[in-house]
């Protein structure tokens, strides 16, 4: 595992695609991935070289196998985080590497990062229909808050989970 910079923003967009291409097997019928082009990848670059934002890809040999992101804000919550609080703003891992424990180290690094950096709160938003990764989250400690976006720019329902740093 290393950590992101700007120079890995196409990688990072081919795992957001990949992994937004997977959601065809439960999203409602005429849904649509987006589109990750250009405007995406300087978008993911300008993201990784803000402040507060961090990023962690893990890697097999010279392939991504997935990554993780912590920042301030996200897409579904443009407003910085309550003080204490970080958000995860992307979790991804491609195809053949989901079920192999890569989700869950990941996870484990932003929960430390997030410890080191001093946050109380993590919280982040997932659709609704991501059984998978919904069961995922909760294995890992995450609960709904309750909260949930019905127009999100991926088009889907979502849902907040949040959990404690510390357990």
């Amino acid at each position: 595992m290393r950590i992101a910079t700007p120079a890995d923003a196409p990688a990072l967009a081919a795992n957001v695609a990949d992994g937004l291409a997977s959601y065809r097997e439960w999203a409602p019928a005429g849904w649509t991935s987006p589109a990750i082009g250009a405007a995406e990848i300087a978008r993911v670059a300008d993201r990784l070289g803000e402040p507060g934002v961090w990023s962690l890809l893990a890697l097999d040999g010279g392939h991504v196998a997935g990554h993780i992101g912590l920042g301030p804000t996200t897409r579904e919550d443009p407003e910085p985080a309550p003080p204490g609080t970080t958000n995860v703003w992307q979790l991804f891992v491609r195809e053949p590497w989901r079920g192999r424990a890569v989700a869950s180290a990941l996870m484990r690094a932003a929960v430390a990062e997030a410890e080191e950096r001093g946050f109380d709160t993590m919280r982040l938003w997932t659709p609704q229909g991501a059984g998978r990764a919904r069961a995922f989250y909760e294995r890992e400690g995450w609960r709904l808050t309750g909260e949930i976006h019905e127009r999100t720019p991926i088009g889907l329902v979502t849902v907040q989970y949040a959990r404690a740093v510390r357990s």
